[in-house]
This record gives C-alpha cells, sequence and structure tokens, in this order.
C-alpha cells in the first residue's frame, strides 16, 4: 500500500464545545473505519490537520473537508507521499484549555504521544510541520 499525507490550515466558523466535539467524535469514527490517522488542533478559531493513510483513503478524508460547512479559508501546507506512518493513532490537541471530559481525554492523548515525535533531531517534514504548529499555537495561548 503507497502511503500519503496531507497537512492544511483553515479558519473555523464559531462553533459550541458540543459542536467541536461531534466534530472531533464523527472524524475519529470515519478516519478509523477507513485507516487514517494523524492530528487535528484547534487554535484561536483556527484548525491545523496533518493526516495520513492509503492514498485512495486520505483523498476521500481531503474530500469530505473541502465541502465541510465548519470552516473556510484552507490552504493546503502539504500533499505528498510517505514513506512510512508518522502516527499510528488518531491524535487532537487542543492549544487553549480543554473545555470538557473529551477535549480533555483528547488533548492528554496528543500530549502523551508528544514525546515520541521528538526523539530525533532528524524529523521528517510531516512531523516538523506538525510541531512547528503545536509550539507556536501553544506559545500564542493568552497566559492564565
Amino acid at each position: 500500500m503507497k502511503l500519503h499525507g496531507i497537512a492544511y490550515t483553515s479558519e473555523a466558523y464559531p462553533m459550541t464545545t458540543e459542536e467541536l466535539t461531534e466534530l472531533l467524535e464523527g472524524a475519529r469514527r470515519f478516519n478509523a473505519r477507513i485507516g487514517v490517522t494523524g492530528v487535528l488542533f484547534h487554535h484561536a478559531g483556527r484548525f491545523f490537520q496533518y493526516f495520513e493513510g492509503s492514498e485512495d483513503a486520505v483523498r476521500q478524508v481531503h474530500a469530505r473537508i473541502l465541502v465541510s460547512p465548519r470552516h473556510h479559508s484552507l490552504r493546503i501546507l502539504l500533499d505528498t507521499p510517505l514513506t512510512e506512518r508518522h502516527f499510528a493513532g488518531w491524535h487532537m490537541g487542543f492549544c487553549e484549555p480543554p473545555v470538557n471530559e473529551f477535549q480533555a481525554i483528547a488533548n492528554d492523548d496528543w500530549v502523551g504521544a508528544m514525546p515520541l515525535t521528538r526523539t530525533t533531531m532528524q524529523r521528517p517534514e510531516p512531523l516538523a510541520l506538525v510541531l512547528s504548529y503545536w509550539s507556536r499555537w501553544i506559545a500564542d495561548r493568552p497566559a492564565k
């Protein structure tokens, strides 16, 4: 199977906590069914997402994203063949404090996976991009 990865950013339309949780749950179910893994960050009304899997499956996810009414101004950052998966599971990182238990669990899963992405100085482009957005958006959040 040929692997492929896509990363993008977009601007989110205003969403309630429940709508954001519904988006995550629906994406996880769909992606798990077709074998796509990756990360999704939400910060200050913006999304960053990186996902990977077979090229056909990645194209299916990309097609869903393009018609989603939940965001706009989508900008592709990476669309490339891969030699290996970088994320074996699905993760979501909240760059603001999570506001419900589901978000907190999702964020804890991502934070737990983060050290795995820092085990080498040489990082493939997808990992470097993911860490760049995470670091920038965490640094961007308001102080408590």
